[in-house]
């Protein structure tokens, strides 16, 4: 069985002390080490719509779905006040300009389309495991951002994300980390 396929047969649970996932209520399991390093991200948004769904919305899952042909976007969350549109970034690498630049680019169609037919608030959020993995402390030469003063800011380049609300027309960009613990950094991820 594939992982998209494992991932969508129901809600999962991440057992760390078996190294283990577990689809609820089944009796189907799937080892860590089975696991490729490119599938925890799949994983992660399956985990990350979880938690969302637990918090109160109805969530689509458009990676698990879709694959690479949605468009930016991972997961869908809605609730009766907002549209939240979720890009996981479940990696150890660093997140700098040319990925935020990607992001955003790739979602921008979608976020765009979407805020002419809604009359909810839009809302497009970058998840990630962890921020101070995800985000160096380092202000790089040469750094510049749009409304903000640099000399006070903890992740430069989370900022340069998050200085991109002014040109999201309708649409308030925001980041948020979500932690899964699961003993994956002993997988090689």
């Amino acid at each position: 069985m594939g992982i998209a396929k494992f991932l969508k047969s129901g809600r999962i649970t991440l057992n760390g002390i078996e190294n283990i996932i577990e689809i609820e209520n089944c009796s189907t399991s799937l080892p860590y080490k089975e696991i490729s390093p490119s599938d925890w991200g799949q994983i992660y948004e399956k985990y990350v719509g979880q938690i969302l769904e637990n918090e109160g919305y109805t969530v689509q899952y458009n990676g698990l779905e879709l694959g690479f042909l949605d468009r930016g976007i991972d997961l869908v969350a809605e609730n009766e006040h907002c549209i939240n549109f979720i890009q996981c970034k479940f990696t150890k690498d660093k997140i700098g300009k040319s990925k935020i630049d990607w992001i955003l680019y790739k979602a921008s169609s979608k976020l765009h389309e979407q805020h002419k037919s809604s009359g909810k608030e839009l809302k497009f959020t970058l998840v990630v495991n962890k921020i101070d993995i995800n985000f160096s402390k380092r202000i790089p030469k040469n750094f510049r951002l749009a409304f903000t003063e640099t000399s006070n800011i903890k992740y430069p380049w989370l900022q340069y994300f998050l200085d991109h609300n002014h040109v999201q027309d309708k649409v308030k960009l925001e980041c948020r980390e979500i932690q899964m613990n699961n003993n994956y950094s002993q997988q090689g991820v």
